[in-house]
């Protein structure tokens, strides 16, 4: 029997899959004003832990 958590983790992975098939149709279909609803407004990310500490 399945236990909730792997339900979520399917639940959770099927969304993901939906918005990126999504934006890649808005692609295609070059429709620029649906493209940005599937985009976050603004994310922040942290390389530095990839970055040879000799670079920096």
């Amino acid at each position: 029997m399945y236990e909730l958590p792997d339900i979520r983790w399917i639940i959770d992975r099927a969304a993901v899959v939906d918005t990126i098939v999504a934006s890649a149709n808005a692609i295609d279909a070059q429709d620029w004003q649906k493209l940005p609803s599937y985009l976050a407004d603004e994310i922040d990310i942290d390389y530095s832990a990839h970055i040879p500490h000799f670079l920096t």
